[in-house]
């Protein structure tokens, strides 16, 4: 069991701060969902010159609570205001953490070139048989290697998603933010949650593996659920969604109705 988090936002003038302090939290309260390594990637996007795009990702092999305070990349991050920030808490089922390439995200590029960051929460069956069936090369002892480099042999991020819910056996919730555009990408099986919420005011989306993540962080940091949310659900099983930082959700490819990935 691992934890996944994103957030695609339009933040204006000081509103940054409160967004940092809420992925934090997040993440923080994450943490039961995994203990042995953290990381993030986030795509900046100054406000007064929106031009000026960085993509920032840091991993280590320690819980979520130690990350946040001691990163020093996560720690800056509060002074870079970001259009799109996805994070993972991990529990290692494969792939020592200590050997940081095991841990997530995992960065690589689509056929196009266009960079991504992509984390996953699950296990996945027969990987090296899969990977030999689909000519991919492997670099890392993690399961979850498996999914990126299925998505890098894709046309695009939808169909690379679609792919590996197609082609890949076992468990798996999937998030990957596209370095280009900020968006969040996203998929999962019947098996493992992700949910979306809306907060008020159209600005910021979440994406999160348990509601229960999303109400801690919120009333901790923000106040009341009530008077900050203004929608919550969970993302619906064997389809492929964007998340954009405009709050739009799209479902481009679904796989069938009653997928099971086994």
């Amino acid at each position: 069991m691992c934890g996944i988090i994103a957030m695609v936002s339009r933040d204006r003038e000081n509103e940054w701060g409160e967004s940092h302090l809420l992925l934090t939290e997040l993440f923080v309260q994450s943490i039961s969902r995994g203990r042995d390594a953290t990381g993030f990637a986030a795509r900046t996007e100054p406000l007064d010159a929106p031009q000026n795009v960085r993509v920032i990702t840091a991993k280590s092999p320690q819980p979520a609570d130690e990350f946040v305070q001691t990163n020093p990349f996560w720690k800056n991050l509060v002074r870079q205001r970001c259009a799109a920030v996805l994070g993972h808490v991990r529990y290692a089922t494969s792939g020592t953490p200590a050997d940081n390439r095991n841990n997530h995200p995992f960065t690589a590029r689509l056929q196009s070139g266009t960079a991504f960051s992509m984390v996953h929460n699950g296990i996945f069956l027969d990987v090296r048989e899969t990977a030999d069936r689909l000519s991919l090369e492997l670099e890392t002892e993690c399961d979850s290697e498996l999914a990126c480099r299925l998505i890098a042999a894709s046309r695009s991020f939808a169909d690379g998603l679609y792919q590996c819910l197609r082609q890949i056996k076992g468990s798996m919730a999937l998030a990957v933010l596209d370095h280009r555009t900020s968006t969040i990408w996203a998929a999962r099986c019947n098996e493992r949650p992700l949910w979306v919420c809306r907060l008020r005011g159209g600005r910021r989306t979440i994406l999160c593996s348990t509601p229960k993540i999303i109400c801690d962080a919120v009333q901790r940091r923000l106040g009341s659920f009530a008077d900050r949310v203004e929608s919550i659900y969970p993302l619906a099983a064997g389809y492929v969604h964007g998340l954009t930082t405009d709050g739009r959700l799209i479902a481009p490819y679904t796989t069938s109705a009653t997928l099971e990935v086994s």
